[in-house]
């Protein structure tokens, strides 16, 4: 037997080496070139993840802005590729698009059935290969299409139905500037001015919520809304005082004179039923009242809301329940399942050293809020269902520039967790906007591979 010698082994290994060499290294090139996809893909899969929540959590109308954004998210992740807005497709569907009249159904797509905007984003990208394949490598094109998909939902907070019942007694004229009002709030002379600027403030928020967002149940747009009811001894319908609390003569309307008209108000019939009954017109006006205010019904149109509200002027008495009242009829004939009634007031119904004085408004609180008012006004519109879904209602009382605890009428109407004492105009903002903000929602998202 013979054996080749280990020099000309060597010989004929170099020479395979030089054969084979071409090929190892393109199958080195291409191993190179895989992995590099393999982690461009994933970094395309999780671009479009993040694309897909930015776009959702956006929550804008308009492609072009949704599109700019998903560009700008992709190319964080995948700087070495070609993506242009026209590579990118965006298809927002309304809740309503895609389960149709089981919109909003509790338990149908979630345990709750919140309303949804749904963001698809789909990404096909060129790539320019490190390598590309020829007559002699292995390799990929010289451009390399990759994509990926991904589903982003952003569920909304209910649209709120909110009442705001303003204190427009006499001494919402004095001055208050509150512990730390600066800025926005600075110039601020008296105090009913600065619960008008407060409201304004507040439905300039509502109002970029409703533009922001596309909420409808059945083909119907849902909005949020407010409504306006100022009170001192009576609300006022634009025209005339009125009274929403039943009197044992029914009459359909009473003077003003309010120490005649207070000891015949059938307590245990508007406690019973807060929500029912007739308004009593209540003609003329005390020669000292030189207020100005209306009720406002609930509305979307903000702007002339604030112009509205910036007219009215405070004066006289102070009696909460009227406006209560006025406020919880108002809600429970909105359209939304969440229903808040916001009191801002300065001082004690009128007047608390007269409380066991059967004429005056302090008497006539106390006995309808220990009676349960507020109680079953919360109870009677939350017996309601509103599109399949039960109603939320809440009263919160904020005081301001008075000791709340002088108002044990209103701590009982609302509850303790429901009251707050405000130290600024600041505060009492923050503290509307915490009650009524829509939140921003939670997301779902899908993944997709090409």
């Amino acid at each position: 037997m013979k054996f080749s010698s280990p020099k000309k082994q060597k010989g004929i290994a170099t020479i395979i080496f030089v054969i084979m060499y071409p090929l190892f290294f393109s199958i080195f090139v291409f191993s190179v070139e895989s992995t590099r996809y393999l982690q461009t893909h994933a970094r395309l899969g999780d671009a479009v993840e993040m694309a897909s929540l930015a776009v959702a959590a956006n929550a804008s109308k308009v492609e072009s802005e949704n599109k700019e954004l998903a560009q700008k998210v992709t190319n964080v992740f995948v700087p070495d590729g070609k993506i242009e807005q026209s590579d990118i497709a965006i298809v927002r569907k309304s809740c309503d698009e895609i389960y149709g009249n089981d919109c909003g159904k509790p338990g149908v797509y979630d345990e709750e059935g919140l309303i949804f905007t749904e963001y698809k984003v789909v990404i096909n990208a060129d790539f320019d290969s490190w390598f590309p394949q020829d007559d002699y490598n292995l390799g990929y094109d010289e451009v390399q299409e990759m994509g990926s998909k991904a589903v982003a939902r952003k569920y909304q907070g209910y649209t709120i139905d909110v009442a705001f019942v303003a204190d427009f007694s006499g001494s919402m004229l004095d001055d208050w500037s509150g512990d730390d009002d600066n800025g926005e709030f600075a110039n601020i002379n008296t105090k009913y001015e600065g619960v008008i600027e407060v409201i304004k403030r507040v439905t300039e928020r509502l109002e970029s919520y409703n533009d922001s967002t596309e909420q409808e149940i059945n083909g119907e747009l849902l909005a949020n809304k407010a409504a306006f009811v100022g009170y001192n001894q009576y609300p006022h319908n634009g025209s005339n005082f009125y009274s929403d609390v039943k009197y044992y003569n029914n009459s359909t309307s009473k003077s003003w004179r309010w120490w005649q008209n207070i000891p015949n108000i059938d307590y245990g019939s508007t406690v019973a039923n807060p929500l029912g009954g007739t308004q009593t017109l209540i003609t003329g006006r005390n020669s000292y009242d030189s207020s100005i205010f209306s009720t406002l019904a609930l509305t979307d149109d903000f702007s002339t809301f604030r112009a509205t509200i910036d007219q009215f002027y405070p004066s006289s008495g102070t009696a909460s329940y009227e406006g209560i009242l006025s406020a919880a009829k108002i809600v429970n004939n909105g359209e939304n399942v969440r229903k808040l009634i916001i009191v801002l007031s300065d001082g004690a119904d009128w007047h608390p050293d007269y409380a066991n004085d059967r004429r005056y408004p302090a008497y006539a609180a106390l006995r309808l809020y220990n009676a349960g008012l507020c109680d079953n006004i919360i109870s009677r519109l939350e017996q309601r269902q509103i599109n399949g879904r039960n109603v939320e209602a809440r009263i919160f009382v904020i005081g301001f520039g008075y000791d709340i605890d002088r108002n044990p009428g209103l701590q009982t109407c609302a509850g303790a967790e429901n009251i707050q004492s405000a130290n600024s105009y600041q505060d009492i903002y923050d503290t509307v906007l915490e009650l009524i903000s829509e939140e921003v929602g939670h997301l779902y998202y899908r993944h997709y591979d090409k």
